[in-house]
């Protein structure tokens, strides 16, 4: 067994060849693509572990869509505050002139709300406000030390159903070359199987694909290793 990002993974291919490049991955930084015609409840559950568990000094953000249930992507004892967790909740809907003029000061955030905030507006705002963050998740570490940042986005979906493939490409890029160059990890949510024409688009842009699937009764992954051209064989999605 070898951990990639906080995961054990059983290899049935050369398993030294696989554990440097796992340890690459952490090292250098990385992205992920994660792919799989499942729930997206087992998409869920291996975000989780690839966010770390909750005893691990990680600076978490999450960018999920707006009706994403908070507490079925985070686990509960992870610490919600800004210096070590943030979500965005994402719409490409412009912000109505009505939603712009609102006084934030009316209303009183909770302990959720102090990390978790609502963005609008075309790529180059989210990218923004993304890169924003990782800014100041360094700033507060005095330096993120390597696999600390990690990275969850959800968001795929709806951009690809709003703008241009090769827009969507090219702030995956951007944003996935932010996140390495703070040696973080961020991983991609697209649904579909791994031969489905935008995944193999997207692929390049990744370290490693990471494929969700069900046998039966149960919920399994397979690692690919983009640059060792190496795969885990299948093994089971632990709860």
């Amino acid at each position: 067994m070898v951990s990639g990002g906080d995961t054990d993974i059983a290899v049935t291919e050369d398993t030294s060849t696989f554990q440097l490049g796992l340890d690459d991955l952490k090292r250098r930084g990385s992205a992920l693509l994660v792919v799989g015609s499942v729930p997206t409840e087992l998409y869920s559950r291996a975000s989780k572990q690839m966010l770390g568990a909750p005893d691990e000094p990680r600076r978490r953000l999450l960018v999920l869509n707006d009706s994403t249930p908070l507490d079925t992507r985070l686990d509960a004892d992870i610490q919600r505050s800004k210096e070590w967790t943030r979500v965005v909740r994402y719409s490409t809907l412009e912000r109505s002139a009505t939603a712009s003029s609102s006084s934030p000061s009316a209303v009183v955030p909770t302990a959720v709300e102090t990390c978790e905030r609502r963005v609008s507006g075309g790529l180059g705002q989210l990218g923004a406000e993304l890169a924003t963050d990782v800014t100041e998740f360094d700033s507060l570490a005095g330096g993120l030390s390597p696999a600390e940042l990690r990275v969850a986005f959800d968001c795929l979906p709806s951009l690809l159903s709003r703008y241009e493939r090769d827009h969507v490409f090219r702030f995956l890029h951007v944003m996935t070359s932010h996140v390495r160059a703070r040696n973080g990890m961020v991983h991609v949510w697209s649904p579909g199987d791994r031969e489905d024409e935008i995944n193999r688009m997207l692929e390049p842009l990744f370290d490693a694909v990471v494929e969700l699937d069900v046998e039966g009764a149960e919920a399994r992954q397979r690692w690919h290793l983009r640059r060792k051209e190496v795969s885990s064989g299948w093994f089971p999605l632990e709860p």
